[in-house]
């Protein structure tokens, strides 16, 4: 058995390794999972079936569909990556390695069956339980992370579809930041149809659009931003399928179209409110009478 009395006893990380260790993960988390676009693009590239129904104008299926096997490729990242991390940790951090060698300390090689899986069950149970406050940090990071990585893989989604169905669009990630900031609007407009250009020419001939995950009260951020920048609308995509007629209602009176699958617009509830559309409708009718405008402008 192991002397549980030789065994380092720590309740925090230790302050000398926090840093090393965020920066470990941050590193760890960049090499190892992919980003939302890479992830997108290989879901696409694995599976005609979704660009079918792009063309075919079922876009809320592929909508749904997508982002639920993004999602799984993700989960899939990061397993890899919390067990590539936590292979390594003893080679870059003191504390870690400290308590492995002490675990190590004895005549593994030397066992056999089951006495052998009882040891490495023991040493397993052992380290994962002296070293949890470098799990529980990790495991804070990861669902941080989830928390965005869901957020931008529905957007790298709807971009994607933009670009297969040919539409021109600048977003914030596309153009950076800035291009955004100098025309007066915040971080929660994500992206103009088709251009910057064309939307400080004349904006409500421009397609502005945000997208939301989940609704809840988030909605309200885009009110106050159609206020401060003075917008005519704005276009609020999202995957939340829980809009009440009374929210939608509310957003209605701030001049926010809201698009989500076709099934939740067409809704017993939602089918009579003008301002809650389906991504068919946007994506099939709403667009292309702006691009036309465009076209014929030119």
């Amino acid at each position: 058995m192991i002397k549980i009395n030789n065994l380092p006893v720590i309740f925090d990380i230790p302050k000398q390794e926090l840093d090393k260790f965020d920066t470990l993960i941050k590193q760890c988390r960049n090499v190892n999972i992919r980003t939302s676009q890479e992830i997108v693009d290989s879901a696409l590239l694995e599976n005609q079936t979704y660009i079918n129904q792009i063309k075919s104008q079922l876009v809320s299926k592929c909508i749904s569909e997508l982002r639920e096997i993004v999602w799984q490729k993700y989960l899939i990242d990061e397993v890899n990556f919390n067990a590539i991390l936590m292979k390594d940790l003893h080679k870059i951090l003191e504390t870690p390695k400290e308590i492995l060698e002490v675990l190590l300390d004895k005549n593994i090689a030397s066992k056999k069956g089951e006495e052998l899986i009882e040891t490495i069950k023991e040493i397993c149970g052992e380290y994962a339980g002296r070293i949890f406050p470098y799990i529980y940090r990790l495991s804070l990071s990861n669902t941080q992370s989830r928390r965005s990585r869901a957020g931008k893989s529905f957007e790298s989604i709807i971009y994607k579809i933009y670009e297969n169905l040919g539409y021109e669009y600048d977003s914030q990630s596309k153009v950076g930041r800035k291009i955004f900031d100098s025309l007066g609007l915040g971080k929660k407009v994500d992206s103009i149809l088709p251009n910057i250009k064309c939307y400080s020419e004349r904006r409500n001939k421009t397609i502005i659009g945000t997208m939301k995950t989940s609704l809840r009260e988030r909605w309200q951020e885009v009110a106050e931003e159609i206020e401060r920048t003075k917008i005519p609308t704005i276009h609020l995509l999202t995957a939340d399928e829980n809009i009440t007629k009374s929210k939608a209602q509310e957003m209605a009176n701030h001049n926010i179209i809201v698009v989500t699958y076709d099934w939740v617009a067409n809704s017993n509830a939602l089918h009579s409110m003008k301002n809650i559309i389906s991504f068919e409708e946007y994506l099939f009718e709403e667009i292309p009478a702006i691009l036309k405008f465009w076209n014929e402008s030119r």
